[in-house]
């Protein structure tokens, strides 16, 4: 079963952010995301995505990011084959990171 599920860029991303408030679901380890994330952003780690992604409303979409955007393409499958309204950010925080920094 091929799911499809939107993916934007760190680009499209920051725009959207300027003009309305969504939900970001950052797939990083705990430590990482301490580390770094995106304001606002939840933290659900992808090694608790089996038991806990059945917590997350269906009535909300969710912006998918992990350091390098790797891992989204694993959440977004997953969240997207349970019926979750997802999209992938590309490029992740390493992205995210660039863009602010240039």
């Amino acid at each position: 079963m091929d799911l499809m599920y939107p993916s934007i860029t760190v680009k499209e991303l920051k725009e959207i952010l300027q003009n309305e408030a969504i939900t970001i679901l950052d797939v990083q380890e705990t430590e990482d995301f301490e580390k770094y994330h995106i304001e606002g952003a939840t933290n659900l780690p992808i090694g608790e995505f089996v038991t806990e992604a059945e917590n997350l409303r269906k009535d909300l979409t969710y912006y998918v990011i992990s350091k390098a955007g790797v891992r989204t393409v694993r959440a977004c499958d997953y969240l997207a084959s349970l019926g979750y309204d997802v999209v992938n950010i590309q490029g992740g925080l390493n992205a995210w990171q660039n863009l602010n920094n240039s």
